[in-house]
Parts: structure tokens; sequence; C-alpha cells
């Protein structure tokens, strides 16, 4: 499998379907990997987490030519994984929510992939007005409160999916750019420090109760949605 470039791969992984086969995508995990799902307190989120990592390992597989198991990770100075050895060259992201983990796989160029349970509890006001740029805080907090609630989570997705293609973690400040937060508008990187606006494209992923965006460097790519299928 190849992702050309001008396209981007968006793969959903049910997580809660996937941990039905963990044993299977538990035995393609490296050492380091399952050493890290043991730390899981819980074994709903080890089992979560082994599924997301085993599906990852067989979805990148598929466009490295390797086996799974075979592939190399390394991690990027603000701990961004992305692929080491004869397949660095494939440009991935991974975001999991509850149930669900979601793989962007890009054509050329960075990508950044994140995902969100939408929760009507959370402190949209306070949250809005510590992290967004002031103008999606303005524009979020006179809305009623389904659509606030929607562009707060549409705002907060765009911007994370953005700081991870970045790949530079909490040194990039959330109110250092601003995106579009309205449903009725495309997303989009409004503006960003440094003036790179115009050298990444957004697209929104989202799906009922969950809100999603991907960031891919370049012009804006055709989007092909493709579902895991557990081994």
């Amino acid at each position: 499998m190849k992702c050309p470039p001008g396209e981007v791969h968006v793969w959903r992984i049910d997580l809660d379907g996937a941990a039905r086969t963990a044993a299977t995508l538990r035995a393609i995990l490296s050492r380091e990997e399952e050493q890290r799902a043991s730390r899981f307190r819980s074994i709903e989120l080890r089992e979560s987490w082994t599924a997301a990592r085993g599906a990852l390992r067989c979805i990148l597989a598929g466009y490295a030519r390797s086996e799974p198991g075979a592939l190399l990770f390394r991690e990027g100075p603000h701990g961004k994984p992305a692929l080491a050895g004869i397949a660095e060259d494939i440009p991935f992201n991974l975001s999991h929510t509850s149930g669900l983990a979601l793989v962007a796989v890009a054509g050329i160029g960075r990508v950044g992939i994140d995902a969100e349970t939408v929760r009507p509890e959370i402190e949209v006001e306070d949250l809005s007005r510590r992290f967004f740029a002031a103008a999606e805080a303005a524009e979020i907090l006179p809305l009623s409160p389904g659509a606030r609630l929607a562009a707060f989570f549409n705002c907060w997705t765009r911007k994370e999916a953005f700081v991870k293609a970045l790949g530079g973690g909490l040194s990039v400040p959330l109110d250092s750019f601003q995106v579009s937060v309205g449903s009725y508008a495309p997303a989009r990187l409004l503006w960003a420090d440094g003036g790179e606006s115009d050298r990444w494209s957004m697209l929104d992923v989202s799906e009922p109760g969950i809100a999603a965006a991907v960031v891919v460097e370049g012009h804006a790519p055709v989007l092909q949605r493709m579902d895991f299928v557990p081994p």
C-alpha cells in the first residue's frame, strides 16, 4: 500500500473491537512497548493502549511492506513518534480517545491528528480564556451552549493537531496561532506566529460524539478514510 503525495489516509480503529484480539496485537509489540503497557494501572487502559499500538504497527507495516513487529520507532525532540530505518519517510500520527483511535498517514510532509470525546462538563469559558487566542475565545463564548461546546472542541482538536504536526509539544503555545472554530466554515489555520499559515492544510474528521481534525503540511490533500480490521 502507498499513500501518494497529495493524499492523507485516516484510519479508524475501534479499540473495543481490537482489544478482543489483544493477545495477537500484543505479540507484535517491542519489549519497550510491552513494558510501557504494563505501567498502566487498569486492565482497560492497558488493553486499549496495546490495541492502539498494535493496530498502528499493522497499519504502518502495510505502507512499509514490512512485518509489523519489525518496525522501528524513534521519538523527536518533543516526543513525537516517527518511524526509523527503511520506513522513516512515512509520515504518520496517532490519536486516541475513549474507545476510538485515529491514525493519519500522509503522502508527504508533516502530519498531525487529534481526537477528543465531546464532554459537556468541560469548563469551556475558563479553558478558552486561558489557552486559546483571544479571537477564538471571542468567537466561542457568545454562542448558545450547544454551539459553544461544539466550537470549543473544534478549536481544541484543530489546535492540538497542528501542534502535533509541528512536533513541538508543550513548547508551542496554543495562543500563538488561530484556527477556524465554527461548524459553518471549513477547518483552517487562519494565522500563526512566523507567518506559516499558508504552508498547512487542515481537515475536520469528526464523527458523532467525537471531535477530530487532521493537519497536513502542503496543499489541501485528498482525504481517504479507512477502517482497521483486527487480525
